[in-house]
């Protein structure tokens, strides 16, 4: 639908450049003062028109031809003088026209005979003093005439409507101070709606007025004070008497005091829709229903609780509702018995319900059940005495057990479930299992262990509607959607999500909304984008802190295209880096990045760099050294083995190495062979390099090298580099042999930092040191046949 606001706009006169198209046009308070003949004719598909306060005192004679697909036509405040014969000629189709304040002072002033099509006629807040309704207006469905000055209601006026059926008129006749009603006035008259509320001044006024509507047949009658006016009506004696003659099926009384005191109610016996609302009634047991009503209203009352047993008279109710009663708190097993019940709405009470709902509901039909906006509902076991229930209501209150029970394992028809900002946590796979047939599940404002989310709704296999919003979702797993394939609408708003993937979105093929809002998403994917451009479905994505940097230069020019094709983002997709582009919106974003790039890639070499001989000076001016040297004397050192092993150790392990290892493997005691070691404490030659010595005077000159590691080995630098170039000399010679010693044990962590260790590790025997004898003994022959 194409709309048009022009409101405000300073217009004098109805625009001849308006498009054609346009199905809603708005014209509200621009000077116009006056409508001109065929002034809209070439707005043939306008279907909505407005035309509030734009000061029009003169409608000239087909001022609205040529709008045959006119259905609602607003002149709302606009002080029209006179209205023509053919003021509204041409308006076929129109099915709702408001001429509120227009100083209108009698209905027989406006001509609506060809109208064929109007159901609604709204007249409030005019002059008209007499309910004179013209024969062309019987077809209606609601004629409004609330804050008018009709005082009084005479014979004549209703005469005419009292041989014609307008069973489905609604009259509304709301804050017309009525002072008198003749008797017989609405004898045989139909309605389908009759609202008085605010027409009588006092219950003196109310009473009389009632009686002498003797003879009305209305489907639903409405009466009671208007709240925002100072009158005040007290319940007295027989008040109600006077609806004993009328043909009443519902009935709503409002704001009427003292209904608590001994009052006659045998007048409501016959009427099967019964409503309370804003009464000062504190105790239940001041209304008398009687046993063939169906539905029961009570609302904004102060009543504290519903006594046991109170509706068990009730046999035919099928729909109650006790709602906003901000003392109500308790319900006990007060609904017990109601066996046709299948509507309850307990909804905005103060409830505290500690065991909630097969001890109240037991043996019914309920359908409908609304614990809304309560303070704790408990629900310690399942539904099992619910099996029809169609939809269930639970936010805004406090509950337990969901989300850690598979609590509604038997709700087997449930269409509708709603567990909003009910701050329940789920933790469960199994927390919607049984729901087979839900259509629509909320649960924003609720948490979800991550565990849970790639299966949680994985047997919601006919859910059309996922509400998620403020659920803390950081990820959403692949697999999450991959069986709710009937998915159309999903919210996913006021989380926390960084990205959405192509694979989440391939899962939601018949997806018609999505929407996003308020996420920490900077950007989409290429192949995001392109998954959203194949489905033709509306995408919200406002208020997320949107990168315009080259690295989103693929997502930009998406937004570009998609900005091209139609689509309609909203103003709020706006940059959040880099700092100049903030605040702009994406699709005015146009960036050139080719040497924006170029500069990034130099930058970040340059940095790359910087950190490695920041961080890895040590080892790399080692490494150069021992290449260097390696390079010079390579020949030389290859053939001169002095020694049997160059001991590679932590000096704080220093103490085994000169009084255990070395007596046991250079004394040759009990005829075991003699090796000789290099230790860099006894060997190393002063003078020299540090790694010259453990170059040509340790690893090339050794025939092995032996690493004796230890969590102090771990933290040497000199230990990791040391057993670095005996890894290399290794690879050159490929006759090095390394044998390592675990001296103490080595935890896996602390070899993180260490990966090359780690690796060899992985892949190679070494000989463990232990203080028992025998596995001493074990030890040292194992060693010496290592060298």
């Amino acid at each position: 639908q194409v709309s048009l606001n022009c409101y405000y706009c300073n217009l004098s006169t109805v625009s001849a450049d308006l498009p054609k198209e346009i199905r809603s046009l708005d014209l509200s308070f621009n000077p116009l003062k006056q409508l001109f003949n065929r002034g809209f004719s070439r707005l043939s598909k306008l279907e909505i028109l407005d035309l509030t306060r734009c000061d029009i005192t003169s409608i000239e004679d087909n001022a609205f031809v040529g709008l045959g697909s006119l259905q609602i036509l607003i002149l709302t405040g606009n002080p029209i003088k006179n209205w023509s014969l053919v003021t509204f000629t041409g308006l076929n189709s129109l099915q709702k026209l408001v001429l509120v304040d227009t100083s209108l002072e009698s209905l027989s002033e406006l001509n609506l005979e060809y109208l064929p099509s109007l159901q609604e006629l709204n007249v409030a807040k005019n002059r008209i003093h007499r309910l004179y309704i013209p024969s062309f207006l019987f077809n209606l469905h609601i004629l409004d005439l609330r804050a008018n000055y009709i005082s009084r209601v005479n014979k004549e006026d209703l005469e005419k409507l009292q041989h014609v059926n307008t069973s489905n008129l609604s009259l509304i006749l709301t804050l017309n101070l009525i002072n008198f009603i003749e008797p017989g006035a609405f004898r045989y008259v139909k309605l389908q709606l009759l609202n008085l509320k605010g027409c009588f001044s006092n219950e003196d006024i109310m009473k009389d007025s009632l009686n002498a509507m003797s003879g009305l047949y209305v489907e639903n009658l409405v009466i009671g004070r208007y709240r925002s006016t100072p009158t005040r009506i007290n319940c007295r004696e027989n008040l109600f008497e006077g609806l004993c003659g009328m043909n009443i099926k519902g009935m709503t009384i409002t704001d009427i005091n003292q209904l608590d005191k001994k009052t006659s109610y045998h007048c409501l016996e016959n009427i099967t829709s019964q409503r309370f609302l804003h009464l000062d009634l504190e105790l239940m047991r001041s209304i008398s229903f009687s046993a063939n009503v169906q539905k029961i209203e009570i609302k904004n009352t102060y009543i504290t609780a519903i006594p046991y047993n109170f509706f068990s008279k009730l046999k035919q109710l099928k729909e109650l509702r006790i709602k906003e009663n901000r003392r109500l708190t308790e319900l006990n097993k007060s609904v017990a018995g109601l066996k046709e019940l299948e509507f309850l709405d307990m909804s905005v009470n103060k409830l505290m319900i500690e065991s909630c709902c097969n001890e109240l509901f037991p043996e019914t039909t309920l359908k409908h059940l609304n614990f809304s906006h309560n303070t704790l509902i408990g629900l310690k076991g399942s539904f099992i005495d619910l099996p029809h229930l169609l939809s269930l209501d639970l936010s805004h209150s406090k509950l337990d057990s969901v989300g850690m029970y598979p609590i509604f394992m038997t709700l087997t028809n449930l269409l509708y479930l709603n567990l909003s900002y009910t701050s329940c946590h789920f933790v469960i796979h199994c927390s919607f299992c049984g729901l087979f047939n839900l259509v629509e599940l909320r649960v924003s404002q609720t948490t979800f262990v991550p565990e849970i989310l790639a299966s949680v709704f994985q047997n919601l296999t006919s859910l059309r509607f996922l509400d998620m919003a403020s659920c803390n979702l950081e990820h959403i797993p692949n697999e999450m959607f991959e069986h709710v394939k009937q998915l159309q609408f999903l919210d996913l708003s006021n989380n926390k999500l960084i990205e959405l993937s192509s694979s989440v979105l391939l899962s939601l093929s018949g997806l018609k909304f999505l929407d996003i809002r308020a996420n920490n998403i900077n950007g989409f994917s290429v192949d995001t984008a392109e998954m959203l451009s194949k489905n033709p479905m509306k995408v919200e994505l406002s208020q997320n802190p949107f990168d315009c940097s080259c690295t989103q230069e693929q997502f930009l020019l998406w937004v570009n295209q998609q900005s091209n094709k139609g689509l309609n983002f909203s103003n709020q997709m706006e940059c959040k880096t880099p700092e100049h582009l903030q605040g702009s919106l994406l699709r005015d974003v146009n960036l050139n990045c080719n040497w924006t790039l170029a500069y990034v890639m130099v930058v970040v070499i340059v940095v790359i760099l910087f950190l490695t001989l920041l961080l890895y000076h040590f080892y790399l001016k080692n490494c150069f050294l021992f290449l260097c040297l390696c390079r010079q004397d390579y020949k030389r050192s290859a053939a001169e083995k002095i020694y049997d092993a160059f001991v590679i150790h932590s000096s704080l392990d220093e103490h085994w190495v000169k009084d255990v290892l070395l007596p046991q493997l250079e004394s040759g005691e009990d005829d075991n062979p003699s090796f000789q070691l290099c230790v860099h404490f006894r060997d190393f030659e002063a003078g020299k390099l540090i790694l010259e010595n453990i170059f040509y005077n340790g690893i090339c000159c050794s025939r092995n090298a032996l690493v004796i590691l230890s969590p102090h080995f771990i933290d040497s630098k000199w230990c990791s580099f040391e057993f670095k170039l005996a890894m290399f000399w290794r690879f050159l010679e490929d006759q090095c042999g390394i044998i390592l010693i675990l001296l103490e044990p080595i935890r896996k962590d602390q070899l993180d930092h260490m990966y090359v260790l780690k690796k060899h590790l992985s892949r190679n025997t070494y000989l463990k040191w232990e203080d028992e004898h025998k596995k001493k003994k074990l030890f040292w022959k194992r060693l010496r046949q290592a060298l």
